[in-house]
């Protein structure tokens, strides 16, 4: 059995669908490092209307790198210190890892039948320090994300590559659990046993994890 888990809302205790559930990882930019935290998100995270994505969107879809980005943003606020400091600061402070999800990630990896993957919209950095520094390499098979498979979660294609890449049969159905319902949406049309994420019951509860994870 093949089973996906979103990162942000999920994984992470941090970003999330429903505004009043987030916690931001921004929250002190000013305060540490003497970064306007609204005009760091018109200019970085935001999307002019009409005009073109913003940069943060070329950086997740595969199309820009994150630092480089940075670089060309961050003078522009006032900000002259070094990108790869704020980078840390960033990658950091968004590290808020759900024990209750690892607990229940960690018992469905001990039956050789399971199969733990991550699917998620990053760009390369976090994804790589999502792997290598909080460790998601020890509990998980792959990491799928949109600035690796060049398409954004939120598209056809997003569910599509993972197919390919991994050979899903039309019958396998995988499991994920990710916190939007138009993600959930574009991953059933693909095939996959996807549920909206609310709590860690979703899992505990899900009739297809419920005699694993008791084991």
């Amino acid at each position: 059995m093949k089973i996906f888990f979103d990162v942000d809302g999920v994984l992470i205790d941090g970003w999330h669908s429903k505004p009043e559930r987030r916690k931001p990882w921004d929250a002190r930019l000013e305060q540490d490092l003497g970064i306007d935290r609204d005009a760091f998100r018109k200019s970085f995270f935001e999307s002019p209307t009409g005009k073109f994505a913003s940069p943060m969107h070329a950086c997740v879809k595969g199309e820009r790198d994150l630092k480089e980005a940075l670089a060309a943003v961050l003078p522009s606020i006032g900000y002259n210190g070094s990108v790869d400091a704020l980078v840390s600061y960033w990658f950091e402070k968004d590290s808020n890892v759900n024990p209750d999800v690892f607990d229940a990630v960690t018992r469905l990896g001990r039956h050789s039948n399971v199969e733990l993957y991550v699917a998620t919209g990053q760009e390369h950095y976090r994804a790589a320090y999502l792997w290598n520094e909080l460790g998601f390499s020890k509990h998980f098979k792959d990491i799928f994300y949109s600035a690796r498979l060049g398409h954004l979660k939120g598209t056809p294609e997003f569910f599509a590559e993972i197919n390919r890449a991994l050979r899903v049969a039309p019958d396998e159905r995988p499991l994920f659990f990710d916190d939007q319902e138009e993600i959930v949406s574009l991953a059933r049309a693909a095939g996959w046993d996807a549920c909206v994420f609310d709590t860690t019951d979703d899992i505990l509860e899900h009739p297809r994890l419920r005699r694993l994870l008791q084991q």
